[in-house]
């Protein structure tokens, strides 16, 4: 079976097809976002559940969910506790973060590299196992007798020619599409190429006009620029503060979606603080600078960061700042600049796209009559349904492993009971 995509969306299904006893090949060009995966949600407290994690999920989503893979999530989301070492305190409860859009603390972390880390033991424990190719899907096709046929370029081109790849069953893990977006924290390879391969197929798609901005990308110093500072501070003391140094924040425990329109609403009204030295932009106003380009808050913002608002985490305790993100402390101490004493210059930016292939819960690909495409399934940000129309912090952590070990499994039987 092929796996496209090498995240850990693509390597979770990759790692449970090898242990179902598959033959698997993983086919990528680039980890996409999981190594930044600071955190994720795991219901380990004793006054959580997964019916709370399902309410606070749908509630999040504002009607756009799939109740079926959020039951899928948040129910099968509490095993990850007994298969990895998520940090604890020194009394042996959980370290947890309170992630905006969650009724309570639920973020379990491993040295807030969680990602990172779960993907570098699944790679290791799979180098054997999993035969990983360098390289870019073009094409999949179906073949007269049933199995698939995948075009893969080489990455870097230079190396060798195109290949493909024959399969009896093929795992779409390819990320989403937000590295289009010239002001975004996704790398550029996400390009949304796993929904066009699965369109080729006949698969429905959903949701596709729906993107989560991520509301505290750093704009400031370049060396930073482009990488999200979490947003679990602002339970911690954190707050927004515009040009003139006024707090504009009124819930701290908003969505995602909320504090990025409050954002965009602060900098539209001419409060916004312009990116330093950004190509002569005077104006606190992107709206009308930008409209001299022809553009408007998309532009002046979202592809370009020229204006942002300061995420001020001075109120944050600096034992905890120095500890608990220490990560983000080093990061900007190495551009000169001290967070326990002065704020963070962000913005909004593309960070997740919310729709895609249209899934079950057995992760298996849909066509429009929601009939399964036979060998066909997606997991991660390809696939739709899953948040809504917005998505808690933390949830693409745990979507990924839960929903990556059900892709790989029900590949490998699908696998197992071809005649491919």
């Amino acid at each position: 079976m092929l796996v496209i995509g090498g995240g850990l969306a693509g390597w979770r299904a990759a790692e449970a097809a090898a242990k179902a006893g598959a033959s698997v090949a993983l086919v990528a060009n680039g980890a996409g976002n999981s190594p930044d995966i600071h955190a994720l949600n795991v219901p380990v407290r004793p006054d959580d559940s997964p019916e709370r994690f399902i309410d606070d999920t749908l509630r999040s989503g504002r009607g756009g969910c799939d109740p079926e893979l959020v039951e899928t999530l948040c129910r099968e989301a509490p095993a990850l506790a007994e298969e990895f070492p998520f940090d604890r305190e020194a009394d042996g409860s959980y370290s947890l973060m309170q992630p905006v859009g969650c009724s309570v603390p639920r973020c379990v972390t491993i040295g807030h590299h969680v990602g990172a880390w779960i993907l570098a033991k699944i790679r290791r424990e799979q180098k054997d196992g999993v035969h990983f190719i360098a390289g870019r899907a073009t094409a999949l096709r179906r073949l007269p007798d049933g199995a698939f046929e995948a075009e893969i370029a080489a990455v870097p081109a230079a190396e060798r020619d195109a290949t493909s790849i024959r399969a009896a069953a093929v795992v779409l893990a390819t990320g989403g599409w937000c590295g289009k977006y010239g002001f975004s924290d996704n790398p550029p390879e996400l390009r949304g190429d796993g929904i066009e391969l699965a369109q080729s197929l006949g698969a429905a798609v959903r949701d596709m006009d729906c993107i989560q901005y991520e509301p505290t990308v750093a704009l400031a110093p370049e060396a930073v620029r482009r990488i999200p500072v979490i947003t679990t501070m602002l339970h911690e003391g954190a707050t927004f503060r515009n040009r003139d140094g006024a707090e504009f924040l009124s819930d701290k425990h908003a969505n995602k979606d909320e504090l990025s329109r409050a954002i965009f609403a602060e900098i539209a009204a001419g409060r916004g603080v312009p990116v330093p030295g950004d190509g002569g932009l005077e104006s606190a106003s992107p709206l009308a600078s930008a409209s001299e380009r022809g553009g408007g808050l998309q532009t002046a913002v979202n592809d370009e960061g020229a204006f942002g608002v300061w995420y001020d985490a001075t109120g944050v305790d600096h034992e905890l700042l120095k500890t608990r993100y220490a990560d983000t402390v080093r990061r900007y101490a190495r551009c000169g600049v001290d967070i326990t004493r002065e704020p963070m210059l962000v913005a909004p930016a593309p960070h997740t796209s919310l729709g895609g292939v249209v899934i079950d819960a057995r992760c298996r690909v849909l066509d429009a009559a929601r009939s399964p495409i036979p060998g066909l399934y997606a997991v991660g940000e390809v696939a739709g349904g899953v948040h809504g129309m917005n998505r808690i912090g933390g949830n693409a952590g745990t979507e990924v492993l839960v929903f990556g070990r059900i892709a790989g499994a029900e590949a490998a039987r699908f696998r197992e009971a071809s005649p491919n």
